[in-house]
Formats: C-alpha cells, structure tokens, sequence
C-alpha cells in the first residue's frame, strides 16, 4: 500500500513538475481571451464592413443632383432637336364645296405668309397649282377690298329649306383685312365680281360647280 501511495504521489510530482498552478490558469485565461478575439473579429469585420456598405448607398439627397444632370443632358439635347414649327395660320382661304364638304368640284384657295416662300394656290376639281406672289401679297388684299369682301364679315348667307347643294366660306387675316363669312346655297351680290377676280388677274381655274350655278 505504501509502494501505490508513493507511486501516485510521484504520478502527480510529474504531472505538475515544472508548472505553476497560478501560471496556468493565467495562460489558460489568455489563450481563451484571445480564442474569444479571434471569434469576434470577424463580426466585428462584418459588422465594419456592412456599416461601409450602408454608408456607400445613396441617400435620397445624393439623387437629386443626378436628376439635374440627365435633366439638363436632355436640355442640351432638345437645342440641338430643331423646333417644331407651329401651323401658320393662312392670311387668304376660300372653300367652295358640297354640303357634305367634299371637293371633287370646288375651290380650295389659300395663301400663307411664310417667309420661305409666299404662293397663292389651289385646288379645284382636285387639280392644283400655285402662283408665286412675293411682294404682291398687299396688292392681292386689295383686290380682295375692292370686291367687297370686307362688307361680308360676319355674316352668314343660307337659302332656307335646302339641306344638300353646296357650302362656301371665306376667311382674310391680315393687318390690312380681316373678314369671315360662310354660306350654303346663297351668295352675296359681288360674290361673280369676286370669282372674276380670282380668275383673270390670278389665274385661278374656273371650276365645273361655278358653271353649274
């Protein structure tokens, strides 16, 4: 019994030969500090790196400069686009047509000021043509003053009890005159004197419905 108990004695002289208690518990404390740093460090990391990442997002301030920017790209890109050019508003037109409004026979004569090019043209009996009037687009004006044409704005010359037959109108718009009458199956009294007018001094075709009145 005495040879175990110093056999067992000596297996713990070996087993704390050449430590310290102390020591070890210290060592043993360090080395699980640093385990538990090691543990830590990457959500730390992670933790670091999804902060970054959320202050990398764009805040909703941050935006609105590049919504300037493509605005004004799109600015830049709309001067070179070349503007549309809004319907000119004719200074002249004359309409002669069926009730319905169709012009297999009948006028459509008109003038519009453009500064590219100033033509009086036409259709009538669905042929067309133009002539180049340049400066002489007051002198046609007055012409149109001196058939009288100025006595008919506004007004409205309708045969009762027809209800087919044919439609007219006639529109100036110009500083000098401004006059816009229409009618259906009724003329005014210079109404030949205007149609003449159109014809020999303009050139304008006589149309087959004239003929037929």
């Amino acid at each position: 019994m005495e040879e175990n108990k110093e056999k067992k004695r000596h297996g713990r002289r070996r087993h704390y030969r050449g430590k310290n208690p102390d020591k070890a518990g210290e060592q043993n404390k360090e080395a699980g500090a640093e385990k538990k740093a090691e543990n830590e460090k990457p959500a730390k990391q992670d933790r670091n790196s999804r902060h970054v990442r959320q202050e990398r997002r764009p805040r909703h301030e941050d935006k609105i400069p590049v919504k300037q920017e493509i605005q004004e790209d799109d600015a830049a890109e709309d001067k070179n686009v070349k503007p549309r050019r809004e319907p000119i508003e004719p200074v002249f037109e004359f309409t002669w047509a069926d009730a319905w409004g169709l012009y297999g026979t009948g006028y459509h004569v008109v003038i519009k000021d453009n500064q590219d090019k100033l033509y009086l043209s036409w259709s009538v009996d669905l042929s067309y043509g133009e002539l180049k009037i340049g400066q002489r687009l007051q002198e046609f004006l007055d012409d149109m003053k001196t058939c009288g044409i100025g006595k008919w704005d506004g007004h409205r010359y309708t045969k009762a009890g027809i209800f087919d037959g044919d439609t007219w109108a006639v529109k100036v718009n110009s500083l000098t005159l401004k006059s816009e009458a229409q009618g259906s199956n009724e003329y005014p009294q210079e109404w030949k004197t205007f149609l003449k007018c159109l014809h020999d001094k303009w050139h304008v075709p006589v149309s087959k419905r004239e003929q037929w009145e």
